[in-house]
């Protein structure tokens, strides 16, 4: 039996353990290509630009369907041009739709249909931030009250809209159109009412300040005649006597008058000034 134990390698070649032997490196290639086997690996790709910034939509219909901007805002376009037939067939809506208002006298409903649309368009189309087209809602709200438009028929007033939108779209109309318009006036409706209530606070405070006017030149002109009542007062024979224009017996009987509760101090007044040759002075 051959012994392997001297075994010797073939000429010419380097004994290799045999693990490294699995892991000796190849030819390597050319600077600047892949290795031999490999895929090349993609270059990192170049940083992109943002994209530009989009045109924000007009403040007012941020808290409506962002669908529902474009039907809105294209349907306003079509009324603007043609804005005179658009009141028109809102007032012909809103009188068939609204009950006969209480009030004396009754609200311009022309003018009250010529103002709404004018709102409804102009908040549509303008860019205005949300805190200007607030206030001009309000406004709008504070007239329409002034006139004597209720709250409460705003509700109808929106019916009256859709009817109105519907009449002058003709082919153009479709439900999700009516839809989108009753949505846009709910968010509305709040400015108009927050605008009637201002105004209504504040003709309330007018009112009251006018009041105590009233009340404080009564209390002068009481006062008043009760101090030159007491001047008058003869204590040898009781007669009246005119002090100065004023007939003091004059000045008693306008404020024992239950009936003249109303007289302002200025007239009052008025009314105590006479002429002296109507009334000669009388001498003790």
């Amino acid at each position: 039996m051959v012994s392997n134990l001297g075994y010797g390698a073939p000429s010419g070649a380097h004994r290799v353990p045999h693990r490294m032997a699995q892991h000796q490196p190849g030819p390597q290639p050319p600077a600047g290509q892949p290795p031999v086997g490999r895929p090349p690996v993609p270059p990192a790709p170049a940083p992109q630009a943002p994209p530009p910034p989009q045109a924000p939509r007009p403040q007012a219909l941020q808290a409506i369907d962002p669908t529902g901007w474009p039907v809105i805002r294209q349907s306003a376009a079509r009324l603007s041009r043609n804005r005179e037939a658009f009141v028109q067939q809102l007032h012909y809506d809103v009188t068939s739709l609204l009950p006969d208002l209480p009030g004396a006298p009754p609200p311009d409903l022309w003018a009250f249909c010529d103002r709404m649309a004018q709102a409804l368009l102009w908040v549509a189309l303008t860019d205005q931030p949300l805190g200007v087209v607030a206030d001009a809602l309000r406004q709008v709200g504070a007239q329409n009250w002034v006139e004597g438009f209720p709250d409460s028929q705003y509700t109808n007033v929106a019916h009256a809209l859709v009817q109105t939108l519907h009449y002058i779209s003709g082919n153009e109309w479709s439900a999700s159109m009516g839809s989108v318009w009753i949505s846009y006036f709910m968010w509305i409706k709040p400015h108009l009412t927050a605008g009637a209530e201002q105004a209504a606070t504040e003709y309330a405070a007018v009112q009251q300040a006018a009041e105590q006017r009233a009340a404080a030149e009564r209390a002068a002109a009481e006062r008043e005649a009760v101090r030159v009542r007491a001047l008058s007062r003869n204590p040898r024979n009781g007669q009246t006597q005119v002090v100065g224009d004023v007939n003091l017996e004059k000045v008693g009987n306008l404020l024992d008058d239950e009936d003249d509760d109303d007289v302002g101090y200025g007239q009052l007044m008025m009314n105590m000034t006479r002429n002296r040759r109507d009334h000669p002075r009388h001498t003790s």
